[in-house]
Parts: C-alpha cells; structure tokens; sequence
C-alpha cells in the first residue's frame, strides 16, 4: 500500500460506522427520554409486585369410634355408647354432621321417647350449645329439635341389646377455637341414662394456614430414663418397691345393691379416680405393667423413677366405658385382671370390650374363669388358670402370662398350678409394695377403698 492510503482507509471507515449508528432504530427508553422536554421528571422504574398466596379454608373430619358392642340385660333403663363419628375441624361459619350411636345394654326397651341431650360441663345440663340448635334460646338453627336435644328417637322402638343412631348437625362459631358440646342419652320424662363422658369436640380455625389444635390428640410423652434397679440380695433375688392398686369399680353408686357396704368399698367414683390420677401425674410417678415388673424381677430390667401399677379387677364394664378414656387422656396405663365367664354378661365387659382394651395398649391378663377361691384341689385351679389363658390369649390376640387371685385366695397348690399352665407372675391381696423375684406367684397389692376421695390413694401408697 502506498504512503498515504491507511490514512484515507481508516477514515472511510469511520464515517461508515457512523451512518450506520445514524440509521439505528431508538431504543424505547431513549425514545421516551426524547421526548421528555429538559424539565420533565424521570418516572421510577419498579420491580413487579409479588403474587400474594392464595388463602384457604377446607374443613376435614377426623376418624370415627368403630362400633363396640357391650355386655346387654341390665336390670332396669341402660345404655353404653356403641359408635360415634370423628370431632370436624371446620371454618366459621361451615357445617357438619355428626352420628353417634347407644346400645340399649339394660332389660327394658325404648318406646319412641329416647333423647340425645346436652350435658355438663359444656354447655351444662339442659343448656343450649353455640354449635346447634333450633333458633331458640340464643342457638343456631342446625335442625335440632330443641336448643338442648340435638336429636330424638325416630323409630318407635328400641329392644334391649338393639342399637339407637342419633345424628344431627353443628355449626363452626365465627371465632377460632376448640369448642366442647357435652352429651348424655335420656328417656324423655323417665330419666337420664348413664354418663358415658362424652364430650364432643368442634375445632374451628381461620384457615388452613393456622390449624386448630385438637384437644384429644396425645401427645408424646417425652422418654423417660429407666434408672430404677431392683436390688440384688447375697442370695441372688431381687426387690423393687412397687406400689400395685387394686381398683373394682370406678362409677356411681347404685341406688340399691344386696350388699351396698362392700359395694360402697369396692367402687371409686370418676371424679375420685380423675383426682387420684391427676395426683399421680403432677407427682412424676409412671405407670408399668405385669410384663415391665415380671422382666425388672426376673432379668434385672430397670423401671422408671416412682413406678405405679394400677389394676383392675373382674372386667367390670364401667373398665371400658370410664377408666379406658381416663387412662388415656392423662397418658397411663392400666392393667385389667379379666375373669372369663363373666364377659358378655349384665354389667361386664363384652368380648369386644375386652381386645379393645389390648389394642388401646392396656396390659389384659387373667382373674380366672369363674371368680371363685383358688383354695381348691390342684386340677379345679389347673382348669380355671390354663383355660381363662387360652380364651383371654385368643381374645386379646396377646400373649397372657399373669394372674391376680380371685378375692386374694390360694394354697400350696397354687404354684404348681401357674407353673404348670405358663404363668409368668401372679398377685394377692395386700402385704405392701415390695415385691421380690423369691415370690414372683405372691407379688402384693394394695386395695384403693372406695368413698374415701384422694386420701385412699395416698393411703394405698404409703403401704
């Protein structure tokens, strides 16, 4: 290239890039900052605004109770509860139905005149609910027949051992919350029938993003160290003290009984065993069963710090209808001596009752067949230990392996007879709370006397 000529290149080439620019279509900021005059003030270029959740309320029922059927042919006006829905979780302002059924468990039947009814504490007897009612008395209209009877009998007729479904609506109140509607079955102008403690629970929540808590649902203990060891003597047994409670029945006295003042001894109201077991809970003791003291005795296995073992005698129905839902509510558990004959008959537990006591994690173990002395003959003990075993066993679908004496009677027989039919551990009447692996078929129990309130407990402690 001649001298001169890069010269005149590199400018050709500048005023080409400069047409070009020139050519360029404007951007569309530049075009609006164009034509804005020199004066005019710049408009803020913001973020977009984000998308807010979308807030919703769904309402859900929680499972039901399964039917359970109880023992039937109480003398007299009866009834047990059979089968209920689950508590509903709903927004203000939603509706559900709820179902709960009575089995006629007494000897006379239910002519058109049997009621579902309003009960203590919540709302109080005969007292309108928040959640249902018939528009009156300051309730909703859900369709119920009255503010204080969510449902009547709408068959003519309810046979003993028959079934009776009550089902009627509630309506969420407008403010969050756990709201309680206590019910009773009664005969319209007769009287109320037992006091099944049913509270019926309606969980109302804001939304879906702030759950009701349900008040019914247990929760975890936390783990308890087992640090309590039996003490091993020279000679190679062991002893724990071990308060074991001998409880009969827990319920309302009767107005009559051939023998009120042993039945006024054996019987511990609810709101006596309520107190009894809030006691053992603020006091940290914690409940164990045959199979926890048989394995500390036996292999040395520790228990918790201040264990408790609460027992229950002869399989008495008020066992699954009153105990069970207490035990459960303050997180213990109990252990149910169950005497075979006497299941599926007036005033015990039915056979149902029975595994549903097992499947709820309480400890079911043998009282005998018939409840009569083990101060007999070796092959009389041999049949009323090994067969109430079998059937309890198959009932339970556990492995029954202890034994409580009827009314605390044996003799020198007895041991060869447990042995022989597989018994583990077996329980008489009083003698304390110590118990040791050189008696394991004599281990003690301390009976808790009815109408003595807390301080029968105290009492049965201290033995």
């Amino acid at each position: 290239m001649r001298k001169g000529q890069p010269r005149v290149f590199r400018r050709v080439c500048i005023a080409a890039i400069a047409a070009a620019l020139l050519w360029l279509p404007a951007s569309p900021l530049a075009g609006r900052a164009a034509e804005r005059g020199p004066d005019t003030a710049a408009t803020p270029i913001l973020p977009p605004a984000p998308a807010l959740p979308q807030v919703t309320c769904t309402d859900a029922v929680a499972p039901g109770v399964a039917p359970v059927a109880a023992s039937t042919g109480i003398a007299g006006a009866h009834a047990a509860l059979y089968a209920r829905s689950g508590f509903p979780t709903l927004c203000p302002g939603s509706v559900a139905t709820v179902t709960i059924a009575f089995q006629n468990t007494g000897s006379l039947g239910w002519y058109g005149n049997a009621a579902l009814g309003t009960w203590g504490p919540d709302p109080g007897q005969d007292r309108p609910s928040p959640l249902g009612g018939d528009g009156s008395n300051g309730s909703p209209a859900t369709g119920w027949s009255r503010p204080n009877r969510p449902d009547v009998q709408a068959t003519p007729y309810v046979g003993p051992g028959q079934v009776l479904w009550f089902q009627f609506r509630v309506q969420a109140p407008a403010t969050p919350g756990t709201y309680k509607l206590g019910l009773r079955p009664l005969l319209e102008g007769q009287q109320w029938l037992e006091d099944p403690l049913l509270t019926f629970y309606v969980l109302v929540k804001a939304d879906d993003l702030h759950p009701a808590q349900d008040p019914t649902r247990t929760l975890q203990a936390p783990a308890v160290a087992r640090t309590y060891m039996p003490a091993t003597l020279v000679d190679g047994s062991r002893m724990i003290r071990v308060p074991s409670l001998m409880f009969h029945y827990v319920g309302w006295l009767p107005a009559t009984d051939p023998n009120m003042r042993l039945r006024k001894d054996l019987t511990v109201s609810p709101t006596d065993f309520e107190s009894m077991l809030g006691y053992l809970r603020d006091n940290a003791y914690r409940t164990v069963t045959t199979k926890d003291l048989w394995w500390s005795l036996d292999q040395t296995a520790p228990l918790p710090p201040k264990p408790v073992m609460l027992t229950f005698d002869d399989g008495h129905a008020d066992a699954y209808s009153v105990v069970l839902p207490l035990l459960e509510a303050y997180g213990m558990t109990g252990v149910f001596f169950v005497t075979v004959n006497l299941v599926d008959t007036s005033g015990y537990l039915s056979r149902a009752q029975v595994r549903a006591l097992a499947d709820a994690g309480m400890d079911v173990e043998s009282h005998s067949m018939d409840h009569i002395s083990m101060m007999r003959p070796l092959n009389e003990q041999i049949y009323q230990m090994c067969r109430s075993r079998d059937f309890l066993s198959a009932w339970t679908g556990t492995d029954v392996r202890h034994f409580a004496y009827p009314s605390g009677d044996y003799n020198d027989q007895s041991g060869v007879a447990l042995q022989r039919c597989g018994y583990l551990s077996a329980y008489k009447k009083a003698g304390g709370s110590v118990q040791s692996s050189n008696r394991m078929y004599l281990l003690q129990r301390s009976r808790v006397h009815g109408q003595q309130g807390l301080g029968a407990l105290l009492l049965a402690l201290q033995q």
